[in-house]
């Protein structure tokens, strides 16, 4: 009988690490005891010590293991971001802690965005990355409201006000977001300035306004969402990688690829993830996607409309899993439920995929 309660325990520790895991167990034991439901949340929360236990080392850094083994602003900003959710004050510390020792060593209230392992020193780019800086913002101030510490909100709007300070500027659309504060402006690129969409994190800025009334005012959150109405290129209408504002028409920045590609790729995550009427501006990467099946992300040539790459990876079909349930297209796939590390990039796109189900759309779980 030990013996059988010792099977039943372990049966339920992995169901619980692994939310939608099927675990069989004996007819007497299934007659014995209800199945526990399954809650929006659980999702993340029995993900996250896989993905930990993968790409989060010891000390708190976040191994970019698609590239070298890096770590990155935006990566300790998803990990800490990704610990919250999970209830982990933990993880978060241990995260938050390596990224202010190793990440904040400029003069100014922004992360130095690049650290690589076997380079000395190991910071070797200390420009910032916007989208990190708002990432690592919107996690100290979820953790400060999860755990009731105000010196986190208070460090959250410090960055916030530096990149509303550094790193915006005037554009047909009103205020945009800089990718970085030095590289991307007019004069620093042949079309400049130049922006990447996918630094807008919708949900994060609608949050972060509440904090900082400079990022209210600057009113980064609406031209955002007009950039992503009119940044719509080719007969695909999905905006590039990267935009050059020159012109009263957004159009694809010269010095780069045209191609819908790896950064773009999160433009419909945060779209969907804010939810709100911006639905409407999922559709043309739904009607794309749906050319596979199941529906699959591609990076895309938007001149000519020529897809490269189908991304296939879960993580990519959990976007298109989250866009489909934004537009009212049914529940999700077992494959999105079932959280799988593969590589660093796909992985964490899965995880915030399920945060944004859990958050905006639980109906679909």
């Amino acid at each position: 009988m030990a013996r059988l309660s010792m099977i039943v325990a372990a049966a339920g520790l992995l169901a619980v690490l692994t939310p939608g895991l099927a675990v069989a167990a004996s007819p007497a034991v299934a007659a014995t005891r209800a199945q526990p439901e399954i809650l929006p949340e659980d999702y993340i929360i029995g993900s996250w010590p896989l993905y930990q236990s993968r790409f989060v080392s010891p000390e708190g850094r976040v191994i970019d293991d698609d590239n070298q083994s890096i770590s990155h602003s935006e990566g300790q900003g998803y990990g800490m971001l990704i610990a919250v959710a999970a209830g982990d004050r933990q993880g978060f510390e241990r995260i938050w802690d390596w990224t202010d020792r190793e990440l904040f060593v400029r003069d100014d209230a922004l992360a130095a965005w690049k650290w690589e392992p076997a380079a000395e020193p190991r910071v070797t780019d200390r420009n910032d990355a916007t989208d990190g800086d708002l990432l690592i913002a919107w996690a100290l101030l979820r953790a400060s409201e999860r755990w009731k510490e105000p010196d986190w909100r208070a460090r959250a709007r410090l960055i916030v006000d530096a990149v509303v300070a550094q790193a915006l500027v005037d554009g047909p659309n009103g205020k945009m977001l800089l990718p970085a504060a030095q590289g991307f402006a007019k004069g620093e690129q042949p079309d400049g300035p130049v922006v990447n969409l996918s630094y807008w994190i919708f949900p994060a800025l609608l949050e972060l306004e509440t904090i900082s009334p400079s990022l209210e005012e600057a009113r980064l959150l609406k031209s955002g969402l007009r950039l992503a109405k009119a940044a719509r290129f080719g007969e695909a209408e999905l905006p590039t990688d990267w935009i050059s504002l020159a012109a009263e028409t957004p159009a694809p920045a010269a010095a780069f690829a045209p191609t819908f590609g790896y950064n773009a790729i999160r433009v419909p995550l945060y779209l969907a993830w804010l939810g709100r009427d911006e639905n409407r501006l999922l559709r043309p990467y739904l009607d794309r996607w749906q050319a596979a099946n199941p529906p699959t992300p591609d990076v895309a040539d938007v001149t000519v409309g020529l897809s490269i790459n189908r991304l296939s990876d879960p993580g990519y079909l959990a976007i298109a899993d989250l866009v489909a349930c934004s537009l009212g297209k049914g529940h999700v796939s077992e494959a999105t439920k079932r959280f799988v590390p593969t590589t660093y990039y796909p992985s964490t796109l899965h995880l915030l995929s399920l945060m944004a189900l859990a958050e905006r759309y639980p109906q679909c779980l």
